[in-house]
């Protein structure tokens, strides 16, 4: 898969989860029906997970710094990369243990994080 930040292609994630939510206002009139008014279809949230070198821990960082990314990925309902404005929120980075050991690195890491879109 194909995932670019802001234009930069980025490392394939360890794992990948979409959720998209409906956004709706629902009142209940006079008559105690309920009217329902969709505001949006499809506010995408994403989960993702990534095993990464201290190199990749410090990019995605300063990208979960930023108020605002663009987001390309592949949209499975038009088959295509869509491009969505997100922001990273939850970001957690761990060190795996003893591969502060490697040769060469500052360890790899295990980086997650949420993407909500705007």
């Amino acid at each position: 898969m194909l995932i670019k930040f802001d234009n930069e292609e980025i490392i394939e994630p360890q794992s990948w989860s979409e959720d998209s939510e409906v956004i709706e206002t629902v009142n209940e009139t006079e008559a105690g029906t309920e009217q329902v008014a969709v505001l949006r279809y499809d506010k995408l949230s994403i989960s993702c997970s990534f095993q990464c070198s201290h190199r990749w821990a410090k990019k995605l960082k300063a990208y979960s710094k930023k108020d605002e990314i663009s987001v390309s990925f592949y949209d499975i309902l038009t088959e295509e990369n869509a491009v969505r404005k997100m922001r990273i929120r939850d970001f957690k980075a761990s060190l795996v243990e003893n591969s502060w050991k490697t040769p060469g690195t500052n360890g790899l890491w295990v980086i997650s994080f949420n993407l909500v879109e705007f």
